[in-house]
């Protein structure tokens, strides 16, 4: 006779109490994701591929999907990378944000490439 019996993950059965109050602030869109004002908290990550190798950016984007994940950033410190931005902002299944550092220029290319904005 096989006899079943459930394993603990350590999981809490009820929600835990929340350790301080959310503080109160203004809602934001980003892409499809709600932020703030009261919206759930989103889950959200980085990238670790180089952003020009648009197929492992996709290939990773993909994968943080699948595990929940509901916004997305990507480095861009090269024109390479702001020149990927397009293609990874089309076939992307959740919002992108361009993560650029001291390169106004590529501002500019990931607002042509339709990265998402916040607000």
């Amino acid at each position: 006779m096989l006899v079943m019996t459930a394993i603990s993950l350590g999981m809490p059965s009820t929600p835990l109490k929340p350790l301080a109050e959310r503080r109160k602030s203004r809602q934001i869109m980003v892409g499809s994701v709600p932020v703030g004002g009261g919206a759930p908290i989103s889950v959200q990550s980085m990238t670790t591929t180089v952003t020009s190798d648009v197929n492992a950016t996709l290939q990773q984007i993909a994968q943080l999907t699948a595990s929940g994940c509901q916004i997305v950033r990507v480095a861009c410190p090269s024109q390479d990378d702001a020149d990927a931005l397009a293609t990874i902002a089309r076939k992307s299944q959740i919002p992108v944000i361009a993560d650029i550092h001291f390169q106004p220029k590529y501002v500019f290319a990931a607002i042509d490439a339709g990265v998402r904005r916040c607000g």
